[in-house]
């Protein structure tokens, strides 16, 4: 049997299909700006995905890096215990063998070495240097120094300097020729420490016997003037043989300024003259 419709219903069946007719052809008209709308989303959709693994991959390392500072610290807490146990417990012999290797190291670049002052700056009466640094190796096996050093010259002290000795000279020059005989001094006294053994196995043997002379022979010269105590003391070819320069007027000049300020005296023996540290 065939099926009948009315008027009405054929009507809205036909609305309905024009309707989807109409929608279609929307689409197919704009079917060019669709795709290109979706391949910017997708684009913007891949972007993000990118932005994600980067963002995932920097936490992996973040907690990587995380995972070895806390490794790290263990470490540094263990070698800290490690440390305070050596400072109590070692052996003085083993202390005793540790400097010697290490000033045998020290010696060993030495020859080549240029000697850097120490730049300070003095203000307020109160002396400062602008890279202070601690030998830590003094402060764990509380290490002596190796000879007697001079004191640097604070503003007070210099202002009291007659202006005829002191010249044009300021006083960060005058502290700076202080540091590189300390440096000087050091290098020397610390090669005589190590003894003759190591000055033969260096190949320093004659620098050696030649120091112990100059010592000798300042010592017999003490003796006749009832001196007794031990000096320490530098020459000009100390100075050279470190420094790579000689004493020039300049330099003589502020040795002038040094033995005013009771850093320095002159010992002379013939035709040799020696620098001898004043104690403080």
């Amino acid at each position: 049997m065939s099926t009948s419709y009315t008027l009405e219903e054929i009507l809205e069946r036909q609305c309905e299909k024009l309707q989807d007719l109409e929608i279609a052809t929307i689409f197919v008209k704009s079917k060019d700006a669709m795709k290109e709308e979706l391949l910017k989303m997708r684009t913007a959709i891949l972007q993000k995905c990118n932005d994600i693994e980067i963002m995932r991959q920097k936490l992996d390392e973040i907690k990587k890096q995380n995972n070895e500072c806390r490794e790290l610290m263990l470490h540094i807490k263990a070698v800290n215990k490690k440390i305070n146990h050596m400072k109590k417990n070692i052996p003085s012999e083993l202390i005793h063998d540790y400097y010697e290797t290490q000033n045998s190291l020290s010696l060993r670049s030495m020859p080549g070495e240029e000697f850097t002052p120490v730049h300070t700056v003095i203000s307020d009466n109160r002396e400062k240097q602008e890279t202070p640094m601690i030998d830590c190796k003094k402060v764990l096996f509380n290490e002596p120094e190796v000879c007697l050093m001079i004191s640097l010259i604070d503003t007070d002290e210099f202002n009291k300097i007659p202006k005829y000795i002191i010249g044009r000279q300021s006083l960060e020059t005058v502290n700076n020729f202080i540091n590189t005989i300390n440096q000087i001094l050091k290098a020397k006294y610390m090669f005589l420490s190590l003894g003759k053994a190591h000055a033969r196995k260096q190949g320093d043997l004659n620098l050696y016997l030649h120091y112990k002379k100059q010592e000798m022979d300042i010592c017999n010269d003490n003796s006749k003037n009832c001196v007794s105590e031990y000096v320490y003391f530098f020459t000009g070819e100390d100075y050279e043989r470190q420094t790579k320069s000689k004493l020039d007027k300049l330099k003589l000049n502020l040795m002038i300024v040094l033995r005013h300020c009771k850093r320095l005296r002159e010992h002379r023996i013939k035709n040799d003259v020696r620098y001898v540290i004043l104690p403080k």
